[in-house]
């Protein structure tokens, strides 16, 4: 760990650390300058690392790379010490900016700057990020890794940049990027491309001109990535053009195919804007206001059908969780004890869940030739209780129910069916106090409503399209006596007992 007033010989020249500036995810920051010169640098330091770790390689691969990028609006990368002969830390030198950085000019402002002040430091902004992107992609853009030096501003700090179109599919020591400046593809582990960059400079941008994050200060960033739409830029900062805004609206759009697919592509839009000052200047603005309003909308329509999306695979997985680990986990330990007294000559074998027919989830238990069936059924709006109901006078009316029980949605559905036919229902119904549902075990034989003509052996399990409608007459005078309880695993294991 370095201190102040240590040394260090960088391209046979020795410095001073002088000043310590700050800490990041890496490490700690501080300033260097040269005993007998007047060069000032930057110290980053790496404090905890692995030599041998994957990660400790491709950070210190991507600061060879970073090495390459030489722009004004870059902060050079002068060399690097990789840590493996003394000093035992590895750390980055990179020139020194001595005029803060974004965040603190942002929280120095007071009012909304003019929009020729704004496209100043897009600009400057776009410029830097092209000559990065030519070489890495950076993944940690935010006002803090942006510096000033003279006026100048400059991207820093590539200590989570990927070299271009690597893909990564896990969260390293480096972490991923900020949360506020984090692109929806980044949560799901995609391949890293320019359009994250510009995902998070669209919300810099969004910040510097509207003087506050796009989505506020959210709960749940990752959710507001994913669904949120901003106000249009220009209804925040009225200095804002409608041609400007539409261009950030751009470079934050949920998907990254609806992004740029260059700087350049940035730079002329932005430059598009400065040109909008003749007669027709109002009439213009109000045609891309208008269309403006139409993209947001779309994009909220998107973002809805994201979020139902979301949740309707959240409570997939919930259900396809507790028929594994409360109806097939149980088994296959029954399956399990049963083999280890049966010995090698008298096995049971029972086949992981596999899935079938979209939401269906199946699985088979077999001895000695014959066989148990295991399906579950995740029910979804085709799934419905089916009845018109009218006089004769009056037209009549399809109305749509979902299965219940008890008053309670059935959530899935499914059945236990041996061999010879005879098999039981298994019911997941709401719980009235949290997202899992809970358990009832159906029992059906033929009542002395009626004598039995569909040769169905006792007890017999429902199809999932029969239980559609079966499963209302629970407790009703029917041809079936559908007996309904909690369910009990070792009900269910002495059933298969049973069956073989």
């Amino acid at each position: 760990m370095f201190r102040i007033n240590d040394s260090i010989v960088f391209q046979g020249k020795e410095y001073t650390i002088s000043k310590f500036l700050g800490q990041g995810g890496m490490g700690y920051v501080f300033s260097i300058e040269e005993k007998n010169g007047n060069s000032k640098f930057a110290l980053k330091s790496l404090q905890h690392f692995l030599p041998d770790d994957n990660n400790y390689r491709s950070l210190i691969n991507e600061w060879a790379q970073a090495q390459k990028i030489t722009h004004e609006n870059v902060i050079c990368y002068r060399g690097f010490h990789d840590g493996l002969s003394e000093p035992r830390t590895p750390y980055l030198i990179m020139d020194l900016a001595e005029d803060g950085s974004l965040e603190d000019f942002l929280l120095s402002q007071n009012e909304f700057m003019e929009e020729s002040v704004c496209l100043e430091i897009f600009h400057q902004i776009i410029d830097g990020m092209e000559a990065v992107n030519k070489f890495l992609v950076h993944r940690d853009i935010k006002p803090d890794n942006i510096f000033i030096e003279k006026g100048v501003f400059k991207i820093a700090d590539f200590g989570l940049a990927k070299i271009a179109e690597e893909k990564t599919r896990s969260k390293t020591f480096k972490g991923w990027g900020t949360d506020p400046y984090i692109a929806p593809e980044a949560y799901r582990a995609e391949t890293n491309t320019i359009q994250m960059d510009m995902y998070s400079i669209g919300h810099v941008f969004y910040q510097i001109a509207g003087m506050r994050h796009a989505y506020g200060t959210p709960d749940d960033w990752e959710q507001a990535h994913l669904t949120a739409v901003p106000k249009a830029l220009n209804t925040v900062n009225a200095n804002i053009s409608p041609k400007v805004s539409a261009v950030i609206n751009k470079l934050m759009a949920k998907r990254p195919h609806a992004r740029f697919k260059t700087w350049d592509e940035v730079r002329q839009e932005l430059i598009c804007a400065s040109h909008n000052v003749g007669d027709h200047k109002s009439a213009i603005d109000n045609i891309l206001q208008k269309k403006i309003l139409r993209d947001l909308k779309a994009e909220e329509t998107l973002s809805a059908e994201k979020s139902k999306e979301k949740e309707l695979k959240r409570k997939s997985d919930i259900l396809d969780f507790q028929f594994k680990n409360e109806i097939i986990q149980p088994l296959n330990e029954f399956v399990d004890d049963f083999n280890k007294v049966s010995g090698s000559g008298s096995t049971m074998n029972m086949n992981k869940v596999s899935a079938k027919g979209g939401l269906d989830l199946t699985s088979n238990i077999r001895f000695d030739q014959k066989s148990v069936r295991i399906w579950f059924h995740k029910l979804d709006d085709s799934d419905v209780i089916k009845r018109y109901v009218g006089g004769l006078r009056s037209e009549h009316k399809l109305l749509l129910r979902k299965p219940t029980l008890h008053g309670r949605d059935i959530l899935a559905w499914g059945g236990i069916v041996s061999s010879d036919k005879r098999g039981l229902n298994i019911l997941l119904v709401a719980s009235e106090n949290d997202d899992y549902g809970d358990w009832f075990l159906l029992e059906n034989t033929h009542s002395a409503f009626a004598p039995p003509d569909d040769n169905k052996p006792e007890p017999f399990a429902f199809s999932s399209r029969e239980l559609v409608n079966e499963i209302q007459n629970i407790g009703v005078m029917h041809i079936y006596s559908l007996n309904v309880s909690p369910l009990d695993i070792d009900s269910i294991v002495d059933f298969i007992s049973n069956a073989f």
